[in-house]
């Protein structure tokens, strides 16, 4: 049989979890309530200014504390996503669009691969993006220092399935410009990559073209530099 003293004591650390774990709650709660509203959607207006905007934050060190669980799993987990924007950038590890232009989970539509080159897969799934989730604008953006890039404008012959990209490249660089060498520099083959690539996504979908000329899709041209953080869109 338990004491008087040892039942208060018992009941004492009883409420005391209960209070813990009603707090605990109400945080959580609160937490929740608060960013629950938070939209993932960029309207199509704000979409060039919003990601220049994030870009700067992003340069600055100025970035939003983004409550990844509360303010944008939950939301997307439970509603389904909702992305404004499409991304076909680079595979390169320095150059992640959510943390470039500052947006959280659900924002951004990504297809990534070594050389930021567009292929059916890609294209499909832009496509599906665009159709189905209202991606309203893509944007290709290459960067400096692009491996893939340099590889291309070498001509160097690379081992295993490496050469898929260098073939997917090679065409973006027949009209880019060159130097007195007769070369073309690889900032100035980054940049013909990138504009080739938009255009060809366009030429290779029915889906997007339409949608392009129907008033319901933009689709920019940008290059990030891998030493400053600045994204530059192209005209």
């Amino acid at each position: 049989m338990m004491t008087n003293l040892q039942l208060r004591r018992v009941a004492s650390i009883a409420l005391s979890i209960a209070l813990a774990a009603c707090a605990s709650t109400g945080t959580r709660n609160t937490t929740s309530n608060t960013t629950s509203t938070v939209s993932t959607t960029i309207e199509p207006a704000q979409a060039l200014q919003e990601l220049k905007a994030g870009n700067a934050r992003y340069v600055a060190g100025n970035v939003r504390m983004h409550d990844w669980r509360h303010e944008r799993t939950v939301k997307t987990g439970s509603d389904g996503q909702t992305p404004s924007i499409g991304v076909l950038t680079c595979a390169d590890s320095r150059t992640p669009p959510e943390m470039i232009f500052d947006q959280g989970i659900g924002s951004l539509f990504v297809v990534r691969i070594a050389g930021n080159f567009q292929n059916d897969v890609g294209v499909g799934t832009f496509e599906y993006g665009v159709a189905a989730l209202g991606v309203h604008t893509i944007v290709v953006m290459g960067h400096t220092k692009c491996g893939a890039v340099g590889a291309t404008v070498a001509g160097k012959e690379l081992p295993g399935k490496m050469g898929a990209f260098v073939a997917a490249i090679k065409p973006a660089l027949a009209d880019a410009p060159k130097g007195a060498d007769g070369k073309t520099s690889t900032a100035d083959a980054e940049i013909a990559n990138v504009r080739w690539q938009a255009g060809q996504l366009l030429k290779n979908s029915e889906i997007l073209s339409k949608a392009k000329a129907d008033g319901k899709l933009a689709v920019l041209c940008a290059i990030y530099d891998v030493e400053t953080g600045a994204v530059r869109f192209l005209d």
